[in-house]
């Protein structure tokens, strides 16, 4: 399935419930744009099932996500589709976020991103690349 290659986990049968505490699909959108949603609330193994209110939570964020990553409003879910298990709703969204990100992973930001968010920048090459051929030279002269 697309979601656990993505994400590299193994997901239950019940893909319905895996995905109703919006924990799954939160790090769906951060996979595919780093920091789409800030904060996720995760089961632990002391709490392993959140509560309602960090299930809405979750899942408010992940929808925010959607439309900050470009998911067409048609397809953009509603919180009620995943708190309830509405299957069909929530993979035409997740479907939707996959075509919107473009491929595009945290990994590998789209070019637009990557003069900013990005520390090997070319810009960052040749600051760096100036100030060790100046610091080289320094250290040349304070030798002699």
């Amino acid at each position: 399935m697309t979601l656990e290659s993505r994400l590299k986990i193994s997901l239950p049968e019940d893909l319905a419930d895996a995905l109703s505490n919006g924990t799954v699909l939160c790090q769906l959108a951060n996979q595919i744009r780093q920091r789409s949603v800030s904060i996720i609330h995760i089961p632990s193994p002391a709490v392993p099932k959140l509560s309602p209110a960090k299930c809405r939570l979750n899942v408010e964020n992940f929808i925010a996500a959607c439309r900050k990553l470009g998911v067409p409003e048609t397809d953009v879910c509603v919180c009620s589709d995943v708190l309830l298990c509405k299957l069909p709703a929530v993979l035409r969204c997740v479907t939707a976020l996959l075509a919107a990100g473009g491929g595009e992973t945290a990994e590998d930001p789209s070019p637009h991103h990557s003069s900013s968010s990005s520390l090997l920048s070319t810009d960052f090459l040749l600051f760096y690349c100036t100030a060790m051929a100046l610091l080289y030279a320094l250290y040349c002269y304070l030798l002699t």
